[in-house]
């Protein structure tokens, strides 16, 4: 008995959609790469927190909005030879969600971050802060706010002049990100959506994203729309990099911003200003990468945060 067209043509057409995310998925760099990270999974405070090794100088890996610790895979798990990796979720991201919480300030993840300091008892230990896109901003704030940081490493850091620029730059990178990136309300009512039926939003977020490892896609669901706001505003179209990398040029702390070079995120020539501007300030930009930099390229990326490259 012959299926009518009716009948087989929706069943093709899934299977040649389905055929299509996995060809896709398997080729992409970052699926490619990325395994997830070990370690004990504590809590300090707010946060949850990975962390390997027990003694010694720290490194911390911050990561991007809309992202979690386990950005941060198996391959940056050999920063802990000879000190310790402690990897946050960032106040009200991943297993730090928080569904009460409604203060995600700049003031408020460096407070969180300093709990975390004192409850691992870095406190006093020569310190290393990574950051990865809004965790940057981030990572030169708690970086300079910190008299222990040694060294500070950024990639694909969003370092806009203001908030008027960010805007600009945002909204100038796509549709989809002037309408879902920004505090529009269609992303205010995207974002209540997810959180009424997040299970769903979770595969949502896999099926349109094959770039991505499942995990992390998934991840991605889990924050609130303060959580969002939060980082968003106060840390990315607001965040004071600018006073915190004069500091620690004062101070003379090491600071590397590397981008990849088909990241529309990063500022063009921004890094290359701040070089000439700031005597401690060094670039590095990789010449394939996108804003999956650390996940995809983990050699170049972990070489910069050890000094090596």
């Amino acid at each position: 008995m012959r299926l009518s067209r009716a009948a087989w043509l929706p069943a093709a057409t899934a299977a040649a959609a389905a055929g299509a995310w996995l060809a896709r998925h398997r080729a992409s760099p970052a699926v490619q790469a990325w395994r997830p990270g070990g370690g004990r999974r504590l809590r300090a405070g707010p946060l949850a927190v990975r962390v390997i090794g027990d003694d010694g100088p720290a490194t911390v890996l911050l990561h991007g909005l809309t992202g979690s610790g386990d950005w941060w895979g198996a391959d940056f798990d050999r920063l802990a030879d000879g000190c310790r990796l402690v990897i946050p979720d960032l106040l009200g991201f991943g297993a730090s969600m928080d569904l009460e919480r409604t203060d995600f300030s700049l003031d408020a993840h460096v407070a969180a971050l300093d709990a975390m300091a004192a409850e691992f008892g870095i406190d006093e230990v020569p310190l290393v802060v990574v950051g990865h896109s809004m965790g940057s901003v981030l990572a030169l704030e708690w970086a300079a706010h910190r008299a222990n940081t040694t060294r500070t490493v950024t990639f694909c850091a969003p370092l806009y002049d203001d908030e008027a620029e960010a805007r600009e730059h945002i909204g100038g990178m796509g549709v989809l990100e002037k309408l879902f990136a920004l505090d529009s309300p269609l992303a205010e009512r995207t974002c209540a959506l997810m959180c009424q039926f997040r299970s769903l939003a979770q595969w949502l977020a896999v099926a349109i994203s094959p770039e991505w490892p499942v995990r992390l896609s998934r991840d991605g669901v889990l924050h609130t729309w303060p959580s969002y706001l939060g980082g968003m505003n106060a840390i990315i179209l607001n965040g004071p990099w600018r006073k915190a990398l004069a500091t620690l040029d004062e101070r003379g702390v090491p600071v590397v911003l590397a981008d990849g070079a088909h990241d529309p995120v990063p500022v063009t020539g921004r890094s290359a200003a701040l070089e000439q501007e700031f005597g401690v300030v060094h670039t590095a930009l990789h010449p394939t990468a996108g804003h999956d930099l650390p996940v995809s390229y983990s050699d170049w990326t972990l070489a910069l945060v050890t000094g090596d490259s």
